[in-house]
C-alpha cells in the first residue's frame, strides 16, 4: 500500500471512530438513556429527557424532604434551586448539541485536511482519551463538591439555617450535571488549542484563505453562537425570575461576555498560528531553491536569473499575504455574539424600558 492509499485508509478509520465516539459523550449516553422509548432526536425523545432530568434532580429532594419532615426548608431556596436545574438542563443539552455538531464536522470536514497519519493516530487518541470516564471524572467531581459547598453554604445563611439533606442533595445532582457541560466548554477550548498542533492542506501562496481555514472558524462560530444564544436565555430567565434582585443577574451577563470573548481569542489565535506554520513552510522551501540555484546555478544565465527572479516575487507575495485572521468580519461577527446575552437582558426588563417612553 503507497503513502496516500495509507493516508486515505487512516482518514477513512478515523472519520469512523470520532462519529461512533458521538454516542458515548456523557450527555448523549444519559439522552439516548431517558429518551429511549421515543424515536432518536424525536420531539418525544427530547420531551422524555427534559422531563425525566426534572423528576431525576427534583424528586429525592422532595422526597426527603416529606420523609423527614424539613420540607418547609425548601420554600425559601426553591426558586434558586429550580433556576439552577432549568439552567443545567437547558445547558447540557445545548452543549450536547454543540459537541455533536463539532464531533461530526471534525470527521467530515477536518480529518479530510489533515495530510500527516501521525497527527491523525495523534487527533483520535486526544479525542479518546479527552471523553474518558476518568478524565471525566476527575474534572467533574472536584467541581461538583465545589458547586455543593458553595450552594449549600450561601443558601444557609440566606435562610439562617441548614437548608437540609434533602436540598444538599439536589445540589449534588445538579452539581454533576452542571460539571458535565462545563467540560463541554472546557473540551472545546481544548480543542481549538490542539487543532493547531496538525499539518493540514493549504494553499501554498495565500494559506489565510485555505478551505482548512474556513472549515475551522465556521465548525468554531457555530459553537460560540450556540453559547451565545445559552447565554442570553439564561440571562433572560434569571432577569424574569429575580426581578428583585438585579445583583445576581449583571454577573451571569458577565460570566456569558467572558466565555465568549475566551472562545473568539482563542479560536482566532488557532487560525492565525496555523496559517503562520503553513507561511513559513512554504517560504523555506522557496528559500531553500532560492539558495540551490544561487549556489549551482550561473546567475549570468537569462533563464536562471528569470527562475531566481520569479522565485523572489513568489516569496514576496506569500510574505505579504496576511496571516492575521482577525478581520472586520469576525470583528461583526463577535459583537453579534456579544449582543446575544445582552438581547436576553433587555427583553427581561422590557416592561421598565418601555415605562422610559411617555
Amino acid at each position: 500500500m503507497d503513502t496516500e492509499s495509507e493516508l486515505l485508509q487512516k482518514r477513512l478509520e478515523a472519520k469512523e471512530e470520532i462519529l461512533a465516539l458521538k454516542e458515548q459523550i456523557p450527555s448523549a449516553r444519559i439522552f439516548n438513556r431517558l429518551g429511549k422509548a421515543f424515536k432518536h432526536k424525536s420531539l418525544g425523545y427530547w420531551l422524555s429527557n427534559v422531563v425525566l432530568l426534572h423528576l431525576i434532580l427534583i424528586s429525592p429532594a422532595l422526597l426527603i424532604g416529606l420523609t423527614l419532615k424539613d420540607s418547609e426548608k425548601l420554600i425559601p431556596v426553591f426558586v434558586g434551586g429550580m433556576l439552577a436545574t432549568e439552567g443545567a438542563i437547558l445547558s447540557l443539552i445545548v452543549g450536547h448539541i454543540a459537541v455533536q455538531n463539532i464531533l461530526e464536522d471534525i470527521a467530515n470536514r477536518i480529518v479530510t485536511k489533515i495530510i500527516s497519519a501521525n497527527d491523525l493516530l495523534a487527533m483520535l487518541l486526544w479525542l479518546k482519551q479527552s471523553w474518558s470516564t476518568q478524565n471525566i471524572s476527575a474534572f467533574v467531581l472536584p467541581y461538583c463538591l465545589l458547586w455543593v459547598l458553595l450552594a449549600v453554604i450561601s443558601n444557609s445563611v440566606l435562610i439562617h439555617q441548614f437548608v437540609g439533606i434533602g436540598f444538599s442533595l439536589w445540589c449534588v445532582f445538579v452539581g454533576w450535571l452542571a460539571g458535565i457541560v462545563l467540560h463541554m466548554y472546557t473540551w472545546t477550548c481544548l480543542l481549538v488549542s490542539t487543532l493547531k498542533s496538525y499539518q493540514y492542506e493549504m494553499n501554498a501562496l495565500a494559506p489565510a484563505d485555505s478551505e482548512i481555514i474556513s472549515d475551522i472558524s465556521e465548525m468554531l462560530t457555530r459553537a460560540i453562537y450556540m453559547l451565545a444564544g445559552l447565554s442570553a436565555v439564561l440571562t433572560l430567565e434569571m432577569t424574569l425570575s429575580l426581578e428583585a434582585l438585579p445583583i445576581f443577574v449583571f454577573p451571569i451577563l458577565v460570566i456569558g461576555w467572558s466565555l465568549i470573548l475566551a472562545q473568539f481569542l482563542l479560536t482566532r489565535s488557532t487560525l492565525s498560528a496555523i496559517t503562520n506554520r503553513a507561511k513559513w513552510n512554504t517560504l523555506k522551501k522557496i528559500q531553500t531553491k532560492i539558495n540551490a540555484i544561487e549556489e549551482t546555478g550561473d546567475l549570468s544565465d537569462k533563464d536562471t536569473a528569470e527562475r531566481l527572479f520569479r522565485l523572489a516575487d513568489i516569496h514576496k507575495q506569500i510574505m505579504a499575504s496576511r496571516s492575521n485572521t482577525l478581520d472586520w468580519k469576525s470583528f461583526s461577527t463577535l459583537f453579534s455574539q456579544l449582543m446575544l446575552p445582552l438581547l436576553g437582558l433587555l427583553l427581561g426588563n422590557l416592561d421598565k424600558l418601555l415605562k422610559l417612553f411617555p
